[in-house]
């Protein structure tokens, strides 16, 4: 467990580990869905695999799997995520690049079947189908996760919508000049601004009065 750990300690890409977590447990289960359908007779019996220096039983789902199985399935997963970023757009040389990965990981693994441990190229389409699902399925995490990402992501709110009026000096001064006698009339601070929108409300007022009283009425 502790090399398992060692190996885990660099400094972790969130995206990355997004798409870990997301592929492990689901790329495990399936696995094992996969098994117990062409093996039913495995279904309850253990399975035991060496993990982290220790056996354990993988024919377990997910949320019962030992600390080490996880840990070794995640370690499948970065090597996963690592095959599609150096090969993002060729699937076969990112399956290659997860088996090559694979081998490193069980060389030492005295129960696994020699022939499995053949180049990729000498494999047999049942076995490379197995490294082509984990780019499938690692591609699909990513994909997954970045959707994720981008439904969650705080939208921009929109800036208010803003109009200028443009208003010549003269009149801005006349203007200016009638909010400073109607600040001192009333003892209030009158901007001229204020005047302005004033006036405009006024305007639209009696235009919407003066068309209703236009308006024929129906005999």
């Amino acid at each position: 467990m502790a090399a398992l750990e060692k190996k885990q300690t660099k400094k972790a890409d969130p995206r990355m580990e997004a798409a870990v977590d997301y592929f492990a447990g689901r790329s495990h289960d399936a696995w094992r869905k996969q098994l117990l359908k062409t093996n039913p007779e495995q279904k309850g019996q253990p399975r035991m695999r060496t993990r982290g220096g220790v056996m354990v039983d993988i024919n377990q789902p997910w949320s019962k799997l030992h600390p080490n199985a996880k840990a070794d399935n995640k370690i499948a997963a970065r090597d996963a995520y690592a095959a599609v970023m150096k090969f993002p757009n060729d699937r076969e040389a990112a399956s290659i690049e997860v088996h090559k990965a694979w081998i490193a990981r069980n060389k030492h693994d005295k129960s696994l079947d020699k022939a499995l441990f053949k180049r990729y190229a000498q494999l047999s389409e049942m076995e490379k189908d197995k490294d082509r699902a984990h780019v499938d399925n690692m591609k699909a995490a990513i994909a997954a996760v970045r959707k994720s990402a981008k439904a969650g992501a705080p939208r921009k709110a929109k800036a208010p919508a803003f109009k200028t009026v443009r208003i010549e000096a003269k009149h801005w001064a006349k203007l200016a000049a009638a909010a400073a006698k109607l600040s001192k009339f009333t003892g209030r601070a009158v901007a001229p601004e204020a005047l302005l929108i004033a006036g405009l409300e006024a305007i639209v007022a009696v235009s919407g009065a003066v068309a209703a009283e236009a308006k024929p009425k129906k005999c």
